[in-house]
């Protein structure tokens, strides 16, 4: 009588963690997952650059580059609080309650640790950017960092198990809650920098809250860590690459901010944001389903390689026409989104814009080396990589922000090629199928932008050319996209490529080895 509960509870634990019923769909779920996961970015992007610009509105520069000097040392600190264990979760293709029991608990332990080491690191903050107001945001943002740690296992699994809908709900819901808290301190109480700590905050406390309740699965005490030493192994090497990914994101903060002061950084860090939107609303949503579905594939090399080229071709494909418009658009959009008197980061954006489409093609490489669980090459890529950024950050400091942004193109557009070669390195795929893949869209963004800066330089000299490129933001929008779907999507289309593409997420009765390349 006594083991029957427990039979049935340890049934009830294992179907919760179960994610064999996936692959029995595999191409229809990561589809729809990837329609979800658009749909969703979409409403988040609008919610964000709404935000964005009632904020730049109610704030000034000085207060953005006030919370984003705190946040670089939060976000230093908060790199090591998931230790990479929530993609241990999404990774593996086998997990038990154990295991995932055990990642929880470490995930708390090291949130609740690494708070009060932010608060050590707020004085050292405070000298580095001569600004006693920096302290005391480093003290409130670090209460961010164990709330997120209590909820990183079980976003992961329902990442691992594909619930879309559930995901990007709570990702939508915190958002807008913390959008509306930010609004309201700037708005209606005049907190200033503060309400920008106060938004982040409640995003925070809501976003797990959301995947508390929308998650069936529950700690408990663990019986066997065996399991979770190889997991914590793989989840430390994918920290590590994440810290250095952290030096590579937020270095620039920290030399901006350092070199000169809160004004120059809140101008850098809107600029930034606005350069991230396309990474944010395709990148980050297709990745999120592509790696999953990758980790299942990993033990059939021919259709993981299949598969993996042809998310890259669609992720590129929609991409391409958000980075032209924005390279092509840089001042425009920041004069809409934050207002005239933020002149200064359209100058910023119009240069980081130049390396939208390696940073975007950047993250090809992290999806084979997630997904194959070499996470190790990825933390030693990373390294040299932002060794080698940092210092050329250095060097171009004594220009400003715009010297830093000339920085960060150049290390892009190099690094990302050799991530591609390290990355094909020992699979199916070859750094050759990587540049084929991708040429048609590479071609595009150089020879469109080229376009636009020539008619821009000529000025009046070709009549035609010069009503193209400079007849505003709409005029400009509406020749690009013709341009691009004349000579990039049709291409792509009628070449048969594109329908392959999408029929191997599609239809699930489709074999990588039916298709022809």
């Amino acid at each position: 009588m006594t083991k029957a509960p427990s039979g049935r509870s340890d049934t009830s634990k294992s179907s919760v963690l179960s994610s064999e019923h996936l692959t029995r769909d595999l191409g229809r779920r990561t589809a729809s997952g990837g329609v979800i996961a658009l749909c969703a970015q979409a409403l988040i992007l609008l919610t964000q650059v709404g935000y964005m610009a009632l904020m730049a509105r109610l704030l000034q520069p000085d207060d953005f580059g006030l919370v984003a000097m705190a946040a670089s040392v939060t976000a230093f600190v908060g790199v090591f609080a998931d230790l990479g264990l929530s993609m241990v979760t999404v990774q593996r293709k086998e997990v038990d309650h154990d295991t995932v029991s055990a990642l929880f608990f470490v995930n708390l332990g090291v949130g609740f640790g690494l708070m009060p080491l932010a608060w050590l690191m707020a004085p050292v903050a405070t000298w580095l950017f001569n600004d006693p107001r920096v302290f005391h945001l480093v003290l409130i943002l670090a209460i961010a960092i164990p709330i997120t740690a209590a909820g990183a296992q079980h976003k992961a699994l329902l990442i691992r198990h594909m619930r879309w809908m559930s995901l990007h709900s709570v990702n939508l819901g915190s958002l807008v809650c913390g959008c509306a808290v930010g609004v309201a301190m700037a708005w209606g109480w005049h907190f200033e920098y503060w309400s920008l700590a106060g938004a982040t905050l409640t995003t925070a406390l809501v976003g797990t809250t959301g995947q508390w309740v929308l998650s069936p699965w529950r700690p408990t005490r663990v019986a066997n860590w065996r399991n979770a030493r190889s997991a914590i192994s793989f989840g430390i090497n994918y920290s590590g690459s994440q810290f250095t990914n952290y030096i590579n994101r937020q270095s620039d903060n920290v030399l901006v901010g350092w070199k000169s002061g809160p004004n120059e950084l809140g101008f850098y860090t809107r600029a930034y944001s606005l350069f991230m939107l396309p990474m944010t609303l395709i990148s980050g949503p297709i990745g999120s389903v592509i790696i999953p579905m990758l980790s299942r594939l990993q033990t059939q090399p021919d259709k993981w390689a299949r598969t993996y080229l042809s998310a890259m071709r669609l992720t590129l494909m929609i991409n391409t026409i958000l980075c032209i418009l924005i390279t092509i658009n840089a001042q425009e959009i920041v004069e809409i989104v934050y207002g005239e008197n933020w002149s200064k980061s359209g100058t910023i954006l119009a240069i980081l814009s130049l390396s939208l489409i390696t940073s975007i093609s950047g993250q090809f490489g992290g999806w084979a080396l997630i997904s194959l669980g070499r996470a190790r090459e990825l933390f030693v890529f990373s390294i040299f990589s932002s060794l080698i950024r940092f210092a050329l950050f250095l060097f171009a400091i004594q220009w400003g922000a715009p010297g830093v942004a000339v920085a960060w193109c150049i290390t892009s557009w190099v690094f990302t090629p050799v991530l591609w070669l390290y990355a094909t390195r020992g699979t199916e795929l070859r750094f050759k199928d990587l540049v084929k893949a991708s040429s048609l869209f590479f071609f595009s963004y150089i020879a469109i932008v080229a376009l636009f800066i020539l008619g821009e330089s000529v000025g009046t000299s070709f009549n035609a050319l010069s009503m193209l490129t400079e007849g505003g933001l709409v005029l400009k929008t509406i020749s690009t996209m013709l341009i691009y779907g004349a000579f990039v999507v049709a291409p792509y289309r009628f070449a048969g490529s594109m329908w392959e593409d999408m029929r191997l997420f599609l239809d699930k009765d489709v074999h990588p080895e039916d298709l022809k390349h």
